[in-house]
C-alpha cells in the first residue's frame, strides 16, 4: 500500500509540473504582459520574475519586479525561444515552485505575390457561361499567425473596394501562403478590361504591422479580359 500512494503522488506532481509550462510566439518588437496567478490560500508577499535563454542564464535583470504583473518587449534575438519564469513568496518567506513560460520571437512579418502567380490576361466568356476564379498566392514571412490581410479591389468599372482577408490560424509556423481570387466576366465593349488587386497593409496576431514589400510589382495582380468577337449571323445561298 505504501509502494501505490507514493507512486501516485510522483504521478501527480509530474502532472503539476507539465501543466505549469506553456509556450508563446511573438513577433519582434512586441510588448506582452505576464500575470502570475496564485493559488486560493496563498498570502503573496512578493513575486519573483526571471527571463532565461536555453542555458537557464538570465538575459534580463528583473530583480525590480515583485509584482503580480510583468511586462516584457521582446526585443531580443530573432528565432531564440526564451523562458520567461514566476515565483511566488508567501508571508512566511516561503518560495513556491517556478511557473513559466516558453517564448519564441518571429522576426517582422512581410508580405507579396507569390511570383509564380502573374498578371492574367484572357479571352471573354461567352454569355452564360460561368465565370472562372483566378486565384493570386500571397506569401507572408515572419510574425505571428493569424494575419489580417488589407487589399484594394478595383473593378472593370474602376469602382474602388477595400477588403479584408485572414491568412493562417493560430500556431501556423511561416512562411505562410494565402490565396486572393478574381473572377473574370463577359466583356462585350469593344475594349479591353481589367480588374485589379492591391495589397495595402496587414497585422499579425499580436498587433505588429505586416510590411509590404517595397517593389510594387510584387503588389499588384490584375486580369485583363479581351472584348468578346461577336458573330451576328450567317448569309444563306
Amino acid at each position: 500500500m505504501k509502494r501505490i500512494l507514493t507512486l501516485l503522488i510522483i504521478t501527480i506532481g509530474f502532472v503539476g509540473l507539465a501543466k505549469a509550462q506553456q509556450t508563446q510566439s511573438v513577433t519582434y518588437g512586441v510588448s506582452k504582459s505576464y500575470t502570475a496567478n496564485p493559488a486560493a490560500g496563498t498570502t503573496v508577499d512578493h513575486y519573483v520574475w526571471q527571463l532565461v535563454d536555453a542555458s537557464d542564464v538570465s538575459v534580463r535583470d528583473l530583480s525590480t519586479e515583485t509584482g503580480a504583473t510583468v511586462s516584457i518587449t521582446w526585443d531580443l534575438t530573432i528565432g531564440t525561444t526564451y523562458r520567461l519564469k514566476s515565483q511566488v513568496v508567501d508571508d512566511n518567506n516561503c518560495s513556491s515552485a517556478f511557473v513559466y513560460v516558453d517564448v519564441t520571437i518571429a522576426g517582422d512579418a512581410s508580405m507579396m505575390f507569390a511570383t509564380a502567380t502573374d498578371n492574367i490576361e484572357d479571352c471573354s466568356p461567352l454569355l452564360g457561361d460561368t465565370p472562372t476564379p483566378r486565384n493570386f498566392e500571397v506569401v507572408i514571412t515572419g510574425g505571428v499567425a493569424p494575419f489580417d490581410i488589407t487589399y484594394k479591389l478595383t473593378d472593370k468599372d474602376g469602382v474602388e473596394s477595400t477588403l479584408i482577408e485572414t491568412f493562417g490560424t493560430a500556431g501556423d509556423p511561416t512562411p505562410l501562403t494565402g490565396i486572393l481570387s478574381i473572377s473574370d466576366f463577359e466583356n462585350t465593349t469593344g475594349a479591353n478590361q481589367s480588374i485589379s488587386i492591391e495589397l495595402i497593409s496587414g497585422v499579425t496576431a499580436d498587433g505588429s504591422a505586416v510590411t509590404v514589400d517595397s517593389d510594387v510589382t510584387n503588389n499588384n495582380r490584375s486580369v485583363t479580359i479581351y472584348s468578346k468577337p461577336v458573330i451576328t449571323n450567317l448569309t444563306l445561298n
